[in-house]
């Protein structure tokens, strides 16, 4: 049986605080944040705090083999290669697209799961990841979404970054050593992201730091570093525990708190077709983190 309890209440915390990555990156774009900097500093950053908390705890990060390919792989899967490639195809494509596009993860999540065997199929994993569709389809449909003349390139480019993030989520499973913890994990998937962010940034010739420097970047910057420390810990704990495929349900509760936060800080008003898609999507994580055998 899958070990749920006390699963629900982290999960709805990754959740709602990983929603907070939306304003943030809006903040960062518009204080004139370089796209690939953003992904790279807010994670070094991160990444060291972590190593830092772990120091006093006791605990240090593995250099093995096993553990350094762990870092690189997850953390250019989830945080260097999608950010890039979602940032230069939102220069083609409208957001309501790409974020159906992102909504892709959890079905993905949980086919490369059962085709690997790692977690078996379950209907009410299935009905739950429905709900959240059917909830992010009426939060889109408004703008419609249609990918025009010329985008569907685009749109197929943009299509890796679910495929990415749904292979991040069973690497967690696949590749993490027996005795990490979550903290060490989130650690090195920080500076690994981090490493493959600035490689990314060397090959494209991309800066490192906004042109200026004051209140306006560094806020988004504080804020993105706590909201990456925070959410991976939780990550690699909720993997363990409930699977990568219950586990990525939380997008679709994420995008719904990236619009409520959006509403605090940027006094945005969503359609009222948006409290419907959040019910839906608040119904399905129940659902689907059910034990069942």
């Amino acid at each position: 049986m899958t070990r749920t309890n006390g699963a629900l209440p982290m999960l709805v915390a990754a959740a709602v605080l990983y929603g907070g990555i939306f304003p943030v990156n809006r903040m960062a774009a518009e204080s004139g944040w370089p796209a690939v900097a953003f992904a790279l500093m807010p994670s070094l950053l991160a990444g060291v705090a972590l190593v830092a908390l772990a120091a006093l705890r006791g605990e240090r990060l593995s250099l093995a083999p096993r553990a350094l390919i762990a870092n690189l792989v997850i953390g250019g899967l989830v945080i260097g290669l999608p950010i890039g490639i979602l940032v230069k195809a939102a220069e083609h494509l409208p957001a309501s697209t790409l974020t159906l596009v992102l909504c892709l993860s959890p079905i993905l999540t949980l086919a490369i799961a059962a085709a690997s065997g790692s977690e078996r199929f379950d209907a009410r994993v299935l009905l739950g990841m429905v709900m959240g569709t059917l909830g992010i389809a009426l939060i889109v449909w408004p703008d419609r979404g249609i990918v025009g003349q010329g985008g569907v390139g685009w749109f197929l480019l943009a299509l890796l970054a679910p495929v990415m993030f749904a292979t991040a989520n069973n690497c967690a499973v696949w590749l993490r050593p027996p005795a990490a913890s979550a903290l060490t994990m989130a650690a090195g998937t920080l500076m690994g992201g981090a490493l493959t962010a600035a490689v990314a940034a060397l090959a494209t010739g991309g800066g490192f730091w906004p042109a200026t420097s004051g209140t306006a970047q560094m806020l988004p910057l504080a804020l993105s570093a706590l909201i990456n420390a925070i959410f991976f810990w939780l990550f690699f704990r909720l993997v363990a525990q409930i699977g990568p495929a219950r586990f990525s349900v939380f997008n679709y509760l994420a995008v719904a708190a990236g619009v409520m936060w959006s509403m605090l800080v940027f006094h945005e008003t969503p359609a009222p077709v948006f409290w419907i898609a959040a019910a839906l999507m608040l119904a399905g994580m129940p659902i689907s983190l059910r034990t069942g055998r």
